[in-house]
C-alpha cells in the first residue's frame, strides 16, 4: 500500500499495459528518506546502468552483477555511494577504502570518480566485468588477497594494464580506453 502511495506521488503507477523489464525501486528509495526527484533521478541512472552492463537492480541504488559483483550508485547530490538500508554513512559503508561492510581483504573496488568517490564496482568472485561508459578519471583499489592482480582491458581485448598486488591503489586513473576489468 505504502509503495502504490508512493509511487503515484511520483507520477502515476505503471499501467498494466506498460512494458517493465525490472522493478521500480523509487518507492524504497523514497522511503530510505531520499525525496522524489532523487528517487526519480537514482531510478534513471539505474536505467542507464541496466541498459549498458545489464545485471540485476536489487536495491534503489545497488545493481548484481550475476552474483560476482554490485555496481553501488551515488544518490544524486551526493559524492560516495552508501547503503540505503542503513543509518550508515558512506564511510562506514565502502567495502575497499574502509572495509566496514564487508573484511578488507577480497575485494576490488572500481570509482566512477577520483579519490574513491562516484558509483563503485565492488568485485570479490573471480570474473570479468563491463565497465559501464565510464569515460573519464575515477580511481581503484585492490583490496584482494595476496598476489591477486586485476587487469584492465581495451575494446579489442587488448590488455591495457596490470595492478600491482594487495594492498595497492590509484586515486586518479583514466577509465577512457578501459572496456572491461578482470579482477583476478
Amino acid at each position: 500500500m505504502l509503495a502504490a502511495t508512493v509511487l503515484s506521488l511520483l507520477g502515476g503507477a505503471v499501467s498494466a499495459g506498460a512494458a517493465q523489464t525490472h522493478p521500480d525501486f523509487r518507492a524504497d528509495a523514497v522511503a530510505a528518506g531520499l525525496t522524489a526527484d532523487q528517487a526519480a533521478a537514482l531510478q534513471a541512472k539505474a536505467d542507464t546502468y541496466l541498459a549498458s552492463v545489464g545485471g540485476k537492480q536489487i536495491a534503489p541504488n545497488k545493481i548484481d552483477l550475476d552474483g560476482n559483483a554490485t555496481i553501488v550508485l551515488t544518490v544524486p547530490g551526493e559524492t560516495k555511494a552508501r547503503n540505503l538500508k542503513t543509518a550508515n554513512t558512506a564511510a562506514d559503508w565502502d567495502p575497499c577504502f574502509y572495509g566496514e561492510q564487508h573484511a578488507k581483504d577480497g575485494y576490488f573496488c572500481a570509482y566512477s570518480q577520483e579519490w574513491y568517490m562516484g558509483d563503485v564496482i565492488e568485485a570479490y568472485n573471480c570474473a570479468r566485468y563491463s565497465l559501464p561508459n565510464w569515460t573519464g578519471t575515477g580511481s581503484w583499489i585492490n583490496a584482494q588477497t595476496p598476489g591477486t592482480r586485476a587487469r584492465f582491458y581495451g575494446q579489442s581485448g587488448n590488455l591495457l594494464f596490470t595492478t600491482p598486488a594487495p594492498d595497492s591503489f590509484d586515486e586518479s586513473y583514466y577509465w577512457g580506453p578501459v572496456w572491461s576489468i578482470r579482477n583476478c
